[in-house]
C-alpha cells in the first residue's frame, strides 16, 4: 500500500519546474500509511517558496486520489540541498534546457550550456524566473539558458 502512495507522489509536480516532481527532487522525506491514514514528511527547496502551499495541497489531492481517506503533511525543517536531486531530475532539466545543479564542491564553477555542452558560458543575471536558477549565455552556440542553483 506505501508502494501506491509512493508513487502517487510522483505524479506531484515542481510548479516552477514542471518536468520534475518532488520525489526525485529529493523533496519527500518519508511516508508512512496505517489504514486510509496517510503521512508524508517533505521538506521544501528553499524557505518561504511561493510555491510551497500549491505543493502541500498537490500532495493532499496525490494521495486522496490513491485512496487515502486522512492526509497529513508534515514540513520538515532539514535543510534540501541540490545534492538530493537523483541523476535522472538532473538529466530532465538538461533535457528541458536547464543546466542542472554542479556538486556542491564545484558550485563556484560556471555550469557547461545544457544546450551543446559548452564550456565557454557567461553569467547574464545571478537569478533567473525564480530565485533558485541563474541566467547564462552560450559563446558556443549563443543560446541563453538558466542553471539551476547549487546549494
Amino acid at each position: 500500500m506505501v508502494e501506491r502512495y509512493f508513487e502517487a507522489l510522483k505524479e506531484v509536480k515542481d510548479p516552477e519546474i514542471p518536468v520534475l516532481n518532488i520525489v526525485e527532487m529529493g523533496m519527500v522525506l518519508g511516508l508512512e500509511a496505517e489504514g486510509e491514514k496517510v503521512r508524508v514528511r517533505f521538506r521544501p527547496t528553499f524557505s518561504g517558496c511561493p510555491a510551497l502551499a500549491l505543493i502541500r495541497e498537490e500532495i493532499q489531492k496525490a494521495l486522496k486520489a490513491a485512496g487515502a481517506k486522512e492526509v497529513e503533511v508534515v514540513e520538515e525543517k532539514t535543510p534540501w540541498t541540490t545534492e538530493a536531486m537523483t541523476e535522472e531530475a538532473r538529466e530532465k532539466l538538461r533535457a528541458y534546457g536547464v543546466a542542472p545543479p554542479l556538486p556542491l564542491p564545484m558550485a563556484h564553477q560556471d555550469p557547461p550550456c545544457p544546450r551543446c555542452g559548452g564550456q565557454r558560458v557567461v553569467l547574464k543575471n545571478p537569478f533567473g524566473a525564480t530565485l533558485c536558477k541563474m541566467l547564462y549565455q552560450c559563446a558556443s552556440c549563443g543560446e541563453v539558458f538558466e542553471a539551476f542553483k547549487a546549494v
